[in-house]
């Protein structure tokens, strides 16, 4: 809907304080519902459409954590399944096996310790802690093995600058972000 009205190339400060407000709205609204104790209106969704919508999210978000997986760094920043595809074919020759190979063991660990979760309820601890241990087990391998000589791209330190200065509640386009 937000590229329909303001076109993210040529204007691309308004698309993103456009795109920081509606989500605020959203957040604010679904708040308000938790708030209110309205969660059973998705009870008059049918099943066949939550699990839809759920599993659309759930592809798009996977094939676009395909980037980072396979070390690709020119990759489109559109969100169709063909374009990503295309993408992810198209630049072969800049997938990192080492990359690769950490991805899918870390991704190897969290599905076993979800396996071991799901056949003792009691070990329920060992999924929950998995994704804080990936974490931190990684870091030391990349410290440890100098990796981002090797491939493995290192995230930037210190924290994302906040953005409440780009929400955006004035001007013709606030019914949109609304």
């Amino acid at each position: 809907m937000l590229t329909q009205e303001v076109s993210p190339v040529n204007n691309p400060l308004l698309f993103l304080q456009l795109a920081f407000s509606s989500t605020f709205f959203a957040g604010l609204f679904q708040a308000s519902l938790g708030f209110l104790r309205l969660g059973f209106i998705i009870d008059f969704l049918s099943k066949a459409t939550l699990i839809g919508f759920m599993a659309g999210a759930a592809i798009i978000v996977s094939l676009q954590q395909l980037k980072s997986l396979l070390g690709i760094t020119h990759f489109t920043k559109k969100m169709g399944l063909v374009p990503v595809l295309s993408s992810v074919f198209h630049n072969i020759n800049e997938w990192s096996w080492q990359t690769i190979l950490m991805g899918f063991c870390f991704l190897v660990f969290l599905l076993l310790t979800r396996h071991v979760s799901i056949r003792n309820p009691k070990l329920f601890w060992v999924s929950a802690g998995a994704p804080l241990l990936s974490v931190i087990l990684s870091t030391i391998l990349v410290f440890a093995f100098k990796a981002e000589n090797h491939g493995i791209s290192v995230l930037q330190e210190g924290l994302n600058p906040p953005s409440w200065n780009m929400l955006h509640f004035h001007g013709s386009n606030l019914g949109l972000v609304v």
